[in-house]
């Protein structure tokens, strides 16, 4: 079943988090601002290391998760629809004659 390499789990003592994860840094102080910590911040620091060409900055990461054309297409057939909705309502689809 499967078969294969596994792929190579770094030591999660490598990770810290520092000027290369701003994000993390600005949870971390709000934790602290309020007298709490997360011991397990450092576990996310894999996915907001900058020194990583691989991880795109933050506003690519939001676009990507919305999703550009989805977005395209939608905004298109809402203003597809909205247009039928008032053809239709202003009489010109019922058949109706205006006097």
């Amino acid at each position: 079943m499967g078969g294969g390499e596994l792929p190579k789990i770094p030591d999660w003592r490598i990770y810290t988090i520092g000027e290369h994860c701003p994000e993390l840094q600005h949870t971390q102080r709000m934790l602290k601002s309020v007298g709490l910590s997360d011991p397990w911040l450092r576990n996310e620091v894999w996915r907001y290391d900058r020194r990583n060409p691989k991880i795109p900055p933050p506003n690519v990461r939001f676009m990507d998760a919305i999703g550009l054309k989805p977005l395209k297409l939608g905004i298109g057939l809402a203003i597809i629809s909205a247009s039928i909705k008032y053809y239709l309502n202003s009489g010109h689809g019922h058949g109706q004659e205006h006097h």
